[in-house]
């Protein structure tokens, strides 16, 4: 059995951390299917000790274990990862980075720390108490408006809005999210979309590319197979 639950950041995260997670798997499990949303994050796996800073996912990667599993993370907004790690987003993109690396004795005491938990919500506890939000950046408020759009915003509009040349806009958002704006904006996209077939919507592709900002019902299917590794109809199929 496979338990994932999200827990709300306390007040003074909120505007940086979208959400604390722990997962528990009792047994090896069929494989797991994790979509680019993004986001960084901060991951601790208690079995082996790893604590880790994992960046923003370009593509879907599938994970499979043999044996039980306990992880423990952090899930940041788009574009507030930096603030805490210290690190552009794009020297992290599609790796996992161990956080001693980057915070040096003050992150091993913290995996020390997480590893003498009793409880997932103990080790979320210890993380949360590590992480000091700054103030938001012109930056970050441009990607955050971004999302807000759930992604449905035409580059040249976007630089004049930040009142930046297309290369620095490019330059921006890599150091923020680590990829490029028109990447982000596909990735932002495509998660608002699974969000809503999450919900259980009766899934009329070309509605739905419609609504979404996709050219037609061809150019959702190739999107998103191209940012999931599946088809859309298989995706609302699965288990």
């Amino acid at each position: 059995m496979v338990r994932y639950r999200e827990h709300a950041p306390p007040a003074h995260l909120a505007g940086s951390v979208e959400c604390f997670w722990t997962y528990d798997a009792d047994s090896a499990n069929s494989p797991q299917r994790v979509l680019p949303d993004a986001c960084e994050d901060i991951v601790f796996m208690p079995d082996s000790g790893l604590l880790a800073a994992v960046g923003t996912m370009t593509r879907a990667q599938v994970y499979a274990h043999t044996q039980p599993q306990t992880l423990v993370g952090v899930r940041f907004h788009p574009s507030m990862a930096r603030q805490f790690l210290g690190i552009a987003a794009n020297e992290l993109t599609d790796s996992l980075v161990d956080l001693s690396g980057l915070w040096g004795g003050r992150g091993e005491q913290l995996r020390s720390r997480m590893s003498s938990a009793a409880t997932g919500e103990e080790a979320v506890s210890l993380l949360a108490g590590e992480l000091r939000p700054g103030e938001e950046t012109p930056a970050q408020k441009m990607v955050l408006w971004v999302v807000e759009q759930a992604g449905r915003v035409r580059l040249d509009d976007l630089a004049r809005f930040a009142g930046l040349s297309q290369r620095h806009l490019r330059r921006v958002f890599l150091e923020q999210t680590g990829v490029s704006p028109k990447l982000f904006c596909r990735v932002v996209r495509f998660r608002s979309l699974v969000s809503r077939l999450s919900q259980g919507v009766e899934a009329n592709w070309a509605d739905l590319a419609l609504d979404y900002g996709y050219y037609d019902q061809s150019h959702l299917v190739n999107e998103f197979r191209e940012l999931s590794g599946v088809t859309p109809t298989s995706y609302v199929a699965r288990p």
